[in-house]
């Protein structure tokens, strides 16, 4: 026992120093497309002109290093083009507070460790904007890139478009293909895909896609986790041309074929939100997909607190599914016309090997079609009457209301601790149907979301596990997207990261002392 506590100590004075160590080397510097000069020392006072510059300079992994930051004055930083090296702590590019930095593109290709945030980042910034390709783009050889409260599109007003430019204009939002990597908080608008992940371990969360004409989300690695995002208003239907098949979130595994001969595995699918439109006459409107996954197999999926609002059948719908579960969602109608009512779906692959293991409970559907080997169809209701459940279901607010029926009326087992909007379940006398948790109006929400990979691979048992990772496959089936990544494991004895951020809290203090913060 003595041994084993002096290996802890160790362990954790170890880290401390070396948590000490980048920190204590960490450094700030500026970039000012206005005021800086090539000339310049990156200081507050004398900051470089140009990101690009940085980049060319290969500045990279000399000057700037691990654990550094880069702040960006407000002006137009160009394209720039990350390549190389492996930092830890991640080098972070960011806003300096109350600046608004712009570039037309942020590419990371053969390197780790980097932090993107605060940024405008569109083809439209450039003195010569391009159309379509990706606007931030991560590479297959790239690890531990974080993306987050970006605004990112193509252009800022589309109202313009018309069937053509939402097909060939607009450019993706953001490719990650890389492992390790974190898409948080970003403004995505005006794209054709929006976020695609097509590796290991994806965290994409907390992200809004508003007006695209593709996919909003697409997750093709193994152990991603998509949780509290926002999808609404696609545009362009295969009658104007588009041979994309629209949908709020799509999978398929990647076999030799490229057909869905393999497996995706452990993907988390938590509190989204996916709206087919706003506006009942948007222009160019389509029919969205909600959750469509049509190549399986689909193991270890966690499907729970999703909001799926559509003008089509495919509300949630899995073709090979396996030690799954689909728990606690809401999917509904958007109108009364075809194609519709949206249904959740568990059927067979399409090479006719059956679903088998899945969990389905705890659901308010307009339709259920479930059949497999051992489907578990349990507490879920098929709604006829949706004003007698919901608050506003025309204004798509589908929260319960107080005497609707799915009040109380689910199993506790496997539901969600926490409803999609951060409440506690349960409420009442029980846990509620769907994805929201009727309370009154002084209960106040658990903030959801933020870090690590939460919860995937849950199976059908519900042995469910932390999502991890998973491998990156062949192109799409169909129109271009994708992107890959995993997160870190973070986990570790309490005490170590304590004393590790009181070691990192001195520093910071000291060299608080020592360097004026951005201003």
């Amino acid at each position: 026992m003595r041994q084993s506590k002096t290996r802890a100590f160790s362990l954790v004075a170890s880290t401390t120093i070396l948590f000490l160590a980048a920190s204590a080397h960490a450094a700030e510097f500026y970039v000012d497309p206005a005021k800086g000069s090539a000339g310049g020392d990156g200081s507050a006072a004398k900051p470089w002109q140009s990101l690009e510059q940085l980049v060319t300079d290969g500045a990279f992994g000399t000057t700037i290093k691990a654990g550094d930051t880069v702040w960006l004055r407000s002006g137009y930083h160009g394209d720039p083009v990350f390549s190389g090296g492996d930092y830890t702590p991640a080098i972070t590019i960011a806003a300096a507070p109350g600046e608004k930095p712009t570039a037309a593109a942020v590419t990371f290709k053969a390197t780790k460790g980097w932090t993107l945030r605060g940024l405008s980042i569109s083809p439209s910034h450039a003195p010569t904007p391009s159309v379509g390709g990706d606007i931030v783009l991560i590479d297959p050889s790239s690890a531990r890139v974080t993306v987050e409260d970006n605004q990112i599109f193509s252009v800022i007003d589309s109202s313009a478009w018309g069937a053509d430019e939402w097909i060939n204009t607009a450019s993706n939002g953001i490719f990650m293909r890389g492992e390790g990597c974190v898409a948080r908080n970003n403004s995505i608008t005006n794209v054709r895909f929006g976020i695609s992940v097509n590796g290991k371990g994806a965290l994409v969360e907390k992200n809004s896609i508003v007006n695209f004409s593709a996919d909003g989300l697409r997750g093709l690695g193994d152990d991603g986790v998509f949780q509290y995002n926002l999808v609404k208003n696609v545009y362009v239907s295969s009658d104007a041309g588009d041979s994309n098949h629209d949908d709020g979130f799509q999978s398929w595994s990647n076999g030799p074929d490229g057909v869905g001969t393999s497996v995706v595995k452990n993907i988390v699918l938590r509190g989204n939100v996916f709206i087919n439109r706003e506006d009942p006459n948007q222009k160019l409107s389509a029919s969205m997909q909600g959750i469509g996954c049509f190549d399986g197999f689909f193991e270890g999926w966690v499907v729970e607190n999703n909001v799926v609002v559509v003008n089509h059948w495919h509300g949630i719908s899995f073709y090979g599914m396996r030690n799954s579960r689909i728990v606690n969602n809401t999917v509904i109608d958007m109108n009364d016309t075809d194609p519709g009512p949206p249904w959740i779906k568990v059927t067979a692959h399409k090479n006719g090997m059956a679903s088998e293991n899945v969990i389905v409970r705890n659901n308010l559907a307009t339709s259920l079609q479930l059949e497999g080997t051992n489907v578990t169809d349990d507490h879920n209701t098929k709604l006829t009457d949706l004003a007698s459940f919901f608050v506003d279901p025309a204004k798509f607010d589908l929260h319960l209301l107080p005497g609707s029926p799915a009040v109380d009326s689910g199993s506790t087992d496997m539901a969600p601790a926490l409803d999609a909007a951060g409440i506690p379940r349960p409420q009442g006398a029980g846990i509620d149907l769907g994805a929201y948790e009727w309370h009154e109006p002084g209960v106040d929400p658990v903030d959801v979301g933020s870090g690590g990979n939460g919860g995937a691979g849950g199976s059908a048992t519900g042995t469910g596990g932390q999502g991890g990772s998973g491998a990156a496959g062949a192109e799409a089936p169909e129109s271009q997207g994708g992107c890959g990544c995993t997160i870190e494991d973070r986990s570790s004895p309490h005490g170590l990261w304590a004393l590790a951020g009181l070691a990192m809290g001195a520093v910071r203090r000291r060299r608080g002392r020592e360097k004026n913060r951005p201003v």
